[in-house]
């Protein structure tokens, strides 16, 4: 399905999809860790996030709270993934363009169930 549309379209797709998770991530972790907190993942998140946000700061609007900023931004991609790109190839693919990284990955992970069912049924 995906070999309809441009490689670079799909690379820009993946990236903003990737961005979108990790800004999520951090905002569900902030949820139930604090800032200064030591968990490696968190950190390593924080690594990443914080440069998106430090860039971002001057379109974010300045009523937002702090720990809400990664959603907002999360946000803010999720339409850019949706109204966006499909535009840069075209107004016919607004419908069919969308969460190609997401159908990818949900692809995948149900051909890895299936293929584990089927070596669990047949003792492979």
């Amino acid at each position: 399905m995906t070999n309809t549309f441009p490689i670079w379209l799909l690379g820009i797709d993946y990236l903003l999809a990737f961005l979108m998770f990790i800004l999520l991530m951090k905002f569900i972790l902030n949820l139930f860790l604090s800032e200064n907190n030591n968990f490696i993942f968190f950190r390593f998140i924080n690594r990443i996030v914080q440069p998106i946000i430090n860039i971002t700061i001057r379109i974010t609007p300045g009523f937002i709270v702090q720990p809400i900023i990664p959603l907002y931004l999360a946000w803010l991609i999720f339409m850019i993934r949706l109204y966006i790109l499909p535009l840069s190839i075209g107004y016919l693919y607004i419908g069919k363009f969308a969460f190609t990284f997401e159908k990818e990955l949900f692809t995948e992970i149900k051909s890895m169930f299936l293929n584990i069912a089927i070596n669990l049924n047949y003792g492979i």
